[in-house]
Order: C-alpha cells, then structure tokens, then sequence
C-alpha cells in the first residue's frame, strides 16, 4: 500500500513539475483570440464559468457593448487654454455628437468587407484535450491504473454581426468510444438574437437543453460532475435521457429585466416518434446582471451584500423513452423536475442541486413496474488565487435511483499553472452495497 502511494505523489509531482515549465505556451481558445482578452475574463479556473462567462453564454456570445459617452450637437461649448489643434478636434467632435461615420465604424471592427458579410475577422476554432490517471485498488480486473481515460474536442463559436451567436463541440478522441457509443457531434447549434426586435432568442439544432444552472463542462475537475446533471435511470444510450445528454431541439429563451432567465424548448429525440418538452426559469440576485453590467458600490459604506450574489434556478422535462419505436411496443413515459442554487461570495462558491424523477416503466418490461428517484448534490468551492492560481473543492452527493441509495464524498485539488492548462487531483469515495475509492489525477490543457 505504501508503494502505491509513493507510485501516486511520483505522478502528481512529475506533472506539477512538467506544468510548471510550459512557460513558452502561447495556446488561447477562440473566443480569446477573437475578443483579445484572458481566458479569467470568463472564467474562474477553465473551464467553469464566472459572472461575466454566464453573461456572455446568455447573451450568444456577443461581448458587451463598451458604455459610449455621447455628447448632444445642442447647447454644447467646448473652451480650454493649450493645444489649439487638440481643442480644434474636441470642438468638432462635441457639434457632431462624438459620432463616427457609418464607414469609420465599420473599419474599426476590422476588414471591412468581412464585417458587411457577417465572417468573423479570425476563425473561431480551439481544441480541449483531457488525460486522466485513473487508480482503483478495487477493479475488477485488477487494473488498477488506467492511463487510457482521455478526450480531445473541437470547439468553435461566435457571433455574426451580433446578431445570431453559433457554437459546436465535437469530439475527436474519447476512451469512451470503446466502451459505449458516443455521439461524436456534441453540440452544434446557431441563435438568433433578439428576433424580431423582440428580447427572445431562438436557439436550433443541437445542445444540451437549459435545465440546470450549469452545463456538463462548467467545472473544474476533469472528471465527474455534479450527479443530478448525469444521473439517469431507464435503458442505454442514446435512449437514456441524462440532463447534460445533448438532444436535437428548438429553444426560445430571453433576458427579462435584466435579472430573470426563462427557457422553453421541443426536442426530438433519437429513435422517438414523439416529442419532448421542458422548461427552465432563474432568477439572479446581486452581483452583475445578466447582460454583465456590474452593479453600483458604495465605497464608503462597505457591506457584506456588495460581494454577495446568488442565483436561484427551476426546470421541469417530460420525455418518453423506448427501445425502437419501429419494433417495440414497450415504452417509458418519465419526468424529472429540479430545482438549483449558485451561491459566489468573493472567492467562495457554493453549488446545490436537486432532482425528483418518475419513470413509468424504466426495465421495459411486459409488466410495467413505476420507479421513483431523487438525487442530491452540493459542492463547495475556494479560489485561492494568484500567485497560487488554485482551488479546493469538497462535493457530496445522495442517489436514490429506486434501487438503492449511493452516498459520495470527493475532496479536489485544482492548480493552474497557465490560464489555459489545469492540473487535478480528486479522490471519490462511493458508499452503496459495496465500498468504492478511485484516484483521478487529470491534465486538461485547451489551445
């Protein structure tokens, strides 16, 4: 046992050692080459999002337009000592509004032409790869460590013209695929913003519709998430319905004063001749608001509500399950409904999440037999921050999947190096009939 522990800090310190000296590494995914900003503008430790990421996600991924001071043509004096030729220019500036022309506008944003034609500047490509070390003591094959568990994805997204925002994940590489079927294509979807002059956004094609809080990589392991979020219950993919599983729909979703999130959507899912439908609503308080407009500070009265923000979330999904809608007579009506909370006080985040599920007939069975199921998870987060650039999480989660009830405990360790390479080490232990205790130490680095 102690061999195996020496074997285990000799992998964590050789990687911390191999991280460290990337010093030369210019690697930035695609919305930071295209906005020209760091990856900690969006997030807390890539890729889990913060205030400004969630905005930025809410609103298609179109960056906040900068404040513009505008100055009225009308009863405007602009006088001064020094420069004549700079007073000349203000002069000009203040009997025009401090306007520039529609063409000078145009070349600011870059090539001209390609802005008329709606082509982003640069093309909007990066890539994630995750490798994880997997030990187990208790594997049934008596392979304890497993260095095969990785995924190398494609990402691309933007906006064009600022008025439809697009995103696609594709997954290049995962261990997964000798293990189960995966759906390579992950994401792959366009937004129409604002239609119509309305605050509604249509959303097509294909994503993980909006339930939770967070979507599947909003986190910074690089392995498990929250369960609620993966947990399902009735038959094997791709009819098995997980609330992160991605699925072919039509969302409309808005910002509602400013604070109020609402979504509602179809979804078509594989091997289904009916459709699906949910509905999710959130509600943020304090902190920046949902276009990321930060709120006013009293400087002088400090209080403890200026760092405080929380969001508070709702969603509801009906769906039907079978084996083979063209050969299979046997089918599984279900619902999942949930509520979350996001809590963020200066560097201390708080995460919990709930789901009650009904399956009308998850076994498929000629003799249908109704299961209920709840699921628990909580996740407390501290951002260290620089110089260190890490953070400590600590996750418990409670199954009852109608079968029986899992308990687990995972402690984290997360260190960043570079804002693009991350460096994890987490520990899960799963109480159920039998005792369960994995190592993950994971490498993810996006460019």
């Amino acid at each position: 046992m102690h061999s195996q522990i020496k074997v285990v800090l000799f992998l964590l310190a050789a990687s911390v050692i191999m991280l460290v000296n990337l010093k030369n590494a210019d690697a930035i995914p695609a919305f930071t080459r295209q906005h020209k900003t760091e990856c900690s503008t969006c997030h807390t430790i890539y890729p889990e999002l913060n205030e400004y990421g969630e905005a930025f996600q809410k609103n298609s991924y179109v960056k906040k337009a900068e404040d513009k001071a505008t100055v009225s043509d009308a009863g405007v004096e602009v006088s001064g000592e020094g420069d004549a030729e700079k007073l000349a220019k203000l002069k000009a500036q203040a009997a025009t509004g401090g306007e520039k022309s529609k063409g000078e506008e145009q070349k600011a944003k870059g090539n001209e032409a390609l802005w008329l034609a709606g082509i982003p500047d640069l093309i909007p490509i990066s890539f994630r790869a995750t490798q994880n070390i997997v030990f187990n003591n208790d594997a049934a094959d008596n392979h304890k460590f497993d260095f095969a568990t990785r995924t190398f994805v494609l990402n691309g997204g933007g906006s064009f013209r600022d008025m439809f925002g697009f995103y696609a994940s594709y997954i290049l590489d995962s261990h997964a695929e000798t293990e189960a079927h995966v759906d390579k294509l992950h994401e792959l979807f366009v937004q129409w913003r604002n239609a119509v002059g309305t605050p509604i956004n249509i959303k097509f094609g294909r994503f993980e519709p909006k339930l939770n809080l967070w979507k599947a990589n909003n986190k910074i392991t690089t392995s498990s998430l929250l369960a609620p979020l993966s947990y399902g219950v009735a038959g094997v993919y791709p009819y098995r319905f997980t609330q992160t599983s991605s699925q072919d729909a039509l969302e409309a979703n808005a910002i509602l004063w400013k604070r109020l999130f609402v979504a509602g959507g179809i979804v078509d899912r594989d091997g289904q001749d009916r459709k699906e439908g949910y509905g999710h609503v959130s509600l943020k308080i304090g902190g920046s608001d949902l276009h990321g407009n930060e709120p006013e500070m009293d400087l002088d009265n400090e209080s403890i509500f200026d760092y405080l923000t929380v969001t508070f979330g709702g969603f509801g999904y009906v769906g039907r399950n079978t084996p083979d809608d063209t050969a299979s007579a046997v089918k599984n009506r279900f619902y999942r409904a949930g509520g979350d909370m996001d809590l963020q006080y200066k560097r201390l985040r708080i995460k919990v999440s709930g789901v009650h599920g009904w399956d009308e007939n998850p076994d498929y069975s000629s003799a249908p037999m109704e299961r209920n199921s709840v699921v628990i998870g909580s996740e407390a987060e501290y951002y260290l921050g620089s110089p260190i650039n890490a953070a400590a999480l600590f996750r418990y989660e409670y199954l009852d999947d109608g079968l029986g009830i899992t308990r687990s405990y995972s402690p984290a360790i997360v260190y960043t190096p570079l804002q693009n390479v991350k460096l994890s080490l987490e520990y899960r232990h799963e109480d159920a009939e039998t005792i369960r205790r994995i190592a993950l130490m994971g490498v993810t680095f996006c460019f």
